[in-house]
């Protein structure tokens, strides 16, 4: 949906095969429905498939790099573009919103990063090297009213581009924000 559909979208009309990951929660990241997920691969054709597991934890990242591996052969561009809102000023906010929001804004991209980069890397071997695009807001530079949890990890996840950008630069792989 939105901006992540829109990526999608674009990438899969630029000859790219897509693996939509989505849980079909709401924006505050409560309920799932993945006929979300599946009702889109199947508007994007035989090169889109579905992941409709929460990317948030290292065992569905890896089974999402997984998918995109053995469906379509390779995985060549990782867009991170999760995220959920649980708004809150900082003095009435709740960590298990707090936390659910650091996990899905900023443990779920690392999480996929550390499935794909190896298999990125090996692969700029013998082709193109890949490309990471992590999502991210001006919230994380500049704060924003009652989004502390949002902020925090829309900024973590600048700082996470940015190792991740040093870490894979001598694979040419590129990442940004």
């Amino acid at each position: 949906r939105g901006i992540g559909r829109a990526i999608a979208e674009r990438l899969s009309r630029e000859g790219a095969s897509v693996v939509v990951a989505d849980n079909g929660t709401g924006i505050d990241g409560r309920g799932a429905d993945p006929s979300v997920a599946e009702g889109f691969a199947k508007e994007l054709g035989a090169r889109a498939a579905a992941f409709t597991e929460s990317i948030a934890s290292p065992s569905a990242a890896t089974a999402a790099v997984e998918l995109a591996t053995k469906r379509f052969g390779g995985l060549d561009i990782v867009v991170n573009n999760a995220a959920i809102l649980r708004d809150a000023f900082v003095f009435k906010a709740e960590p298990e919103n707090w936390e659910a929001v650091i996990r899905t804004n900023l443990s779920a991209p690392f999480y996929v990063l550390a499935a794909a980069t190896p298999l990125m890397r090996e692969a700029a071997k013998s082709r193109a090297p890949g490309r990471i695009v992590n999502i991210v807001s001006s919230a994380g530079l500049y704060g924003n009213y009652g989004q502390s949890a949002y902020a925090a990890a829309k900024a973590g996840l600048v700082g996470l581009t940015r190792v991740a950008a040093l870490d894979l630069a001598r694979s040419k792989i590129t990442c940004n924000a």
